[in-house]
């Protein structure tokens, strides 16, 4: 079997993506990106597939951000935005897509490993996970959308401590300032995501997609707009089957 720089498997209902590179921490080259286009690509043919979690192979790292021997194949600033353009759609692609993305962060995460981590819409760490916004250190700005989604994410006084400190900080202090949203022991973070995974996967599945689309609503940061969306989305749930069976059913057991 050709060795894949990301792996995919379903399980009931559920994409599980595992950035494949251990030797290199998970990093993220051109091929990587190649296959990840390839995943979102049929993705986005499988309605049925209604979440993604994304973690990395082994125990070390999620992802430790570019792999730096491909960063130096990029000479110019227009082969340098080319890439950003390229990876933010990635990732844009899975906060904005029709399907809940969990981060299992099974070890550290290291600038555009940060970065892929804020895409997702809930982040689970292993316990002797840490993290790092390496950019500034590294003579450079987040490149992959990182640092905006963090502004809006985070306490934004806490967001530019770590963008312009490239300070390393735990699962706890990740908890405290909302970075991660629970921490498990280490080995358990797949679980714990296949786990909730589970419990979105009962609900409604036109429910869960236009919880979604409020979100992407809500983060073109227009809120009367996202109120009147939101509402919409109700209106026109009320009449669904979904809504209706729940309905009968209730009504019926009362």
């Amino acid at each position: 079997m050709t060795f894949e720089v990301v792996r995919y498997e379903e399980r009931k209902r559920c994409a599980v993506i595992w950035f494949n590179r251990p030797k290199v921490h998970n990093a993220v080259n051109d091929v990587v990106m190649d296959r990840l286009e390839e995943i979102q690509e049929n993705l986005g043919k499988r309605p049925e597939i209604r979440v993604v979690i994304l973690t990395g192979t082994g125990d070390e790292s999620f992802c430790s951000g570019g792999d730096i021997k491909y960063f130096a194949t990029l000479k110019t600033r227009d082969d340098a935005l080319a890439m950003s353009h390229r990876m933010q759609a990635i990732l844009g692609k899975l906060r904005f897509g029709n399907q809940v993305v969990i981060a299992a962060a099974n070890g550290k995460a290291l600038g555009g490993g940060c970065e892929i981590l804020t895409a997702c819409h809930y982040r689970i760490a292993a316990e002797h996970a840490k993290f790092s916004f390496r950019q500034a250190a590294n003579g450079i700005v987040t490149g992959w959308g990182g640092g905006v989604r963090l502004f809006n994410q985070i306490a934004r006084s806490d967001a530019l401590r770590l963008l312009t400190t490239s300070a390393i900080f735990n699962t706890q202090e990740a908890l405290a300032i909302r970075f991660i949203n629970r921490v498990v022991p280490s080995g358990k973070a797949l679980e714990a995501a296949l786990d909730l995974a589970g419990e979105i996967n009962k609900n409604s599945q036109s429910a869960v997609q236009s919880f979604l689309d409020v979100l992407r609503e809500v983060e073109k940061g227009d809120i009367k707009a996202a109120a009147e969306f939101e509402t919409a989305q109700f209106g026109d749930l009320w009449t669904s089957d979904d809504f209706k069976q729940w309905l009968n059913a209730f009504l019926n057991h009362s």
